[in-house]
């Protein structure tokens, strides 16, 4: 439940500046790239005050260990007027994982404008068949405990065009904190975006016999988050992936969420290594 996905997220204050984060088993071989984001978002969410985030550009660097906690350090790079820089460390058995550098801005009014974006139907409008809900969960075990709430959306075979593109939110209703709400996006925006970079080449969830005698191996190189306007992760959102390039044996995509009123939410992309290797 979302509940389990709170506590999940939320990292522990051990000093000043320093926080500790559990981790968990979803059957893959490393600790889920998302939750090292959400959880050092979180931790430096936890050293500021009264200002919002607005972008995290972070790196993977070693795999992470499921069976042991994280520990966050964060650095307090700067406060000023309107903006405050933090860094923050992740830590597992005494070597660096992850970085991630964020930025936070205190609230003010500005311009606004977003590039225009065709929304698909609503969630309530797509019927989608339990056992292609319980195929998503044995694939994607992200979604852990039924903590989401997930609705994809078929799109067109048109090669020039591939994209992967569901509605999502959580179970359940969240707090009203900024940092959790921020942590849960995080968590979830690590999912689709290179499963997107596979489409050009043959490689979808749901057409893996397109390539029966390769498979594709990937892994998280870095990832960045630039945050709009203000959300509610436990509100239906759009999240809509494509791809950009492939090559040197990695690839990059982009991720846009946008709210049931079309809006852009928060922009990210991601570049992930890989591989294709003989069955």
């Amino acid at each position: 439940m979302s509940v389990q996905l709170v506590k999940f997220l939320q990292t522990e204050q051990i000093s000043e500046n320093s926080f500790r984060g559990e981790s968990r088993d979803l059957n893959t071989p490393q600790v889920y790239g998302g939750q090292v984001l959400g959880q050092a978002i979180h931790a430096a969410h936890m050293t500021v005050q009264q200002r919002v985030i607005h972008s995290t550009h972070a790196y993977f660097l070693r795999r992470g260990d499921f069976n042991e906690p994280i520990d966050y350090q964060v650095e307090r790079s700067r406060d000023g007027g309107s903006f405050s820089a933090r860094r923050v460390v992740a830590m597992q058995k005494g070597r660096p994982i992850f970085t991630l550098a964020a930025s936070f801005q205190k609230p003010e009014e500005g311009l606004d404008y977003a590039e225009p974006f065709d929304m698909p139907p609503g969630p309530e409008e797509i019927e989608v068949p339990q056992a292609t809900l319980d195929g998503i969960r044995r694939r994607s075990n992200i979604l852990f405990d039924e903590a989401f709430t997930i609705r994809p959306v078929e799109l067109p075979s048109d090669p020039k065009a591939p994209a992967v593109q569901f509605w999502i939110k959580t179970a359940e209703k969240l707090a009203d904190n900024d940092a959790l709400h921020c942590a849960a996006l995080a968590y979830i925006s690590d999912f689709g975006l290179l499963t997107s970079v596979g489409i050009p080449h043959g490689y979808r969830l749901r057409e893996q016999a397109q390539k029966p005698k390769t498979r594709l191996m990937m892994a998280s190189l870095d990832h960045a988050i630039w945050f709009h306007r203000p959300f509610r992760m436990d509100q239906w959102h759009l999240f809509f992936a494509s791809p950009i390039s492939t090559s040197g044996s990695r690839g990059l995509a982009r991720g846009r969420v946008f709210n049931r009123a079309g809006q852009l939410i928060v922009t990210t992309a991601q570049e992930g290594l890989m591989r294709e290797l003989s069955r």
